[in-house]
């Protein structure tokens, strides 16, 4: 019998289960809820669960051979996935999705964020999804945000293919790992589906990004890119297909499109925004869409904060008041990820520690044995972020002559957005107060639109689609901007005193 740590809830309980039982069937007998939208079939990709050592896991397709530690979605991340399964796409496998290559053909999609890399394995024959792994971004140690990996691509001579090795490295131990597992070989991954923001897309490829960050903007390209494996370095079949998903324009990339063509939604007018270091958004009325992104920059990465970090074991995640906060891992707090800032300046502004106008009285502090706090210049990092985003859905609304009162929904994409308390986020101005009780969290809908890329050819075309009706605005270029982005600074509504 094998023993399985169970952490859920901040609480540690010790089950035992067979060596030929899945994790979920383990689970599920112990008295354990996972979430799994297809009965445990692989398709849906919702049972994941995090393993101590190892990341996340689908908790359907593993088979413990030894002692593990797992830890479960709490119920917040259970009720996103739950949205994700109503409001995101789960495309019917067109068998056949294969180029025949090898007898035992896979697929990967890959979803490059500035902070975070997801990869899905998809096996070609049957379209069962046999796993799921993140990593951080190993770029992170050329930059926290684009900007400053385009500077480093700019500023060194070898700076491009850094980056590029960097994170070529990262995706073929990952796909070495998978299929080492499964005794297969690297000629076994016959296709590679990749989204993006432009400039990861720019990097992988090692296409120059330095004119994205370069007035007027312009990328080298926007449009879907093919290539084969020999020709990216990739651990893949020499002969396969490497696709990189279409763009908008400089900094509204692959990410925001195949995000918005997974969506499964009837609203007329929506919202959708990606909230991280450059804060993608778009407007769908009807059949247009508009576009805009507002450099928010890293804090609510966490880079920029002076106890920040990603969301990580150790970072404080959660926080409802003095004492009461969740640390990821259920470890000694040693940072504060996003989600985590967002709460607690929450509390801060609705205890009148932090003013109207930013200003508060020394350090706030979190925990005191490892010294985690808040400081006054990451209040100002956080006013400065939620402004930016705040001003941008504004400018957007007004270009298409919207109100909040028109809009049917606003959804929330990406890690920073699965995991921000909707309500913490309305308290400090981030997301509309005009819209609550409309808000949800679609988790990463742009690795979701990768992997039904790969796994549809219906949803190829409606990526086309989206691409060809969306339009870009440039909010530097925009005259409202900087007076709204003045206006929407301070913590509250105007009226509203703390």
């Amino acid at each position: 019998m094998l023993k399985i740590n169970v952490i859920t809830d901040g609480r540690t309980e010790t089950v035992t289960g067979e060596r030929d039982s899945s994790l979920l069937d383990i689970l599920r007998r112990s008295g354990y809820e996972v979430y799994a939208a297809c009965g445990g079939n692989g398709r849906c990709g919702k049972c994941a669960v995090q393993l101590k050592g190892e990341g996340p896991v689908l908790s359907c397709s593993y088979y413990p051979d030894r002692d593990i530690e797992v830890i479960l979605p709490d119920k917040r991340e259970t009720n996103i996935l739950s949205s994700q399964t109503e409001y995101l796409l789960d495309m019917p496998y067109d068998e056949g999705r294969h180029s025949n290559l090898t007898r035992q053909p896979y697929g990967v999609a890959v979803d490059i964020g500035t902070t975070t890399v997801v990869l899905y394995f998809l096996e070609l024959v049957t379209g069962r999804l046999e796993k799921i792994a993140s990593m951080l971004n190993p770029q992170a140690a050329y930059g926290a945000d684009v900007i400053s990996r385009i500077t480093w691509c700019q500023s060194h001579d070898t700076g491009l293919q850094e980056l590029q090795q960097a994170i070529v490295g990262a995706l073929n131990a990952e796909i070495r790992k998978f299929v080492y597992a499964r005794n297969l070989g690297e000629e076994n991954i016959e296709r590679v589906i990749i989204t993006g923001n432009t400039t990861m897309l720019h990097i992988i490829l090692g296409e120059d990004p330095v004119p994205i960050a370069l007035a007027p903007f312009r990328p080298r390209f926007t449009d879907s890119q093919r290539r084969t494996g020999a020709a990216t370095g990739l651990a893949v079949n020499a002969g396969a297909e490497v696709v990189t998903l279409p763009s908008l324009s400089a900094f509204v990339g692959a990410d925001i499109i195949s995000g918005l063509a997974a969506l499964n939604v009837r609203e007329k007018n929506y919202l959708f925004t990606d909230i991280g270091t450059n804060g993608e958004i778009a407007l769908v009325t009807g059949d247009e869409i508009i576009a805009c992104a507002a450099a928010a920059g890293p804090a609510f990465e966490g880079a920029s904060l002076t106890c920040g970090m990603s969301a990580r074991t150790g970072a404080v995640s959660s926080f409802s008041s003095p004492g009461e906060y969740r640390v990821i891992g259920n470890t000694e707090p040693s940072g504060i990820c996003g989600s985590g800032i967002v709460d607690i300046v929450a509390w801060l502004t609705a205890n009148s520690i932090v003013d109207e106008t930013g200003y508060m009285h020394g350090d706030f502090i979190v925990d005191s044995g490892s010294n985690v706090r808040v400081t006054r210049k990451d209040i100002r990092e956080i006013q400065l972020a939620k402004s930016a985003i705040y001003s941008g859905i504004k400018i957007l609304l007004r270009r298409r002559g919207l109100k909040f009162s028109d809009i049917n929904a606003l959804f929330l994409a990406g890690g920073f957005g699965n995991y921000i308390s909707i309500d913490s986020a309305l308290q400090i101005g981030l997301l509309p107060e005009e819209l609550t009780g409309r808000i949800y969290a679609v988790g990463n809908s742009a690795g979701i639109g990768a992997l039904q890329y790969l796994r549809s050819d219906e949803f190829v075309g409606r990526t086309e689609n989206v691409a060809r009706r969306a339009s870009y605005l440039e909010l530097s270029d925009d005259e409202e901007f900087p007076v709204e982005f003045a206006l929407n600074m301070n913590f509250g509504k105007p009226g509203r005193h703390f």
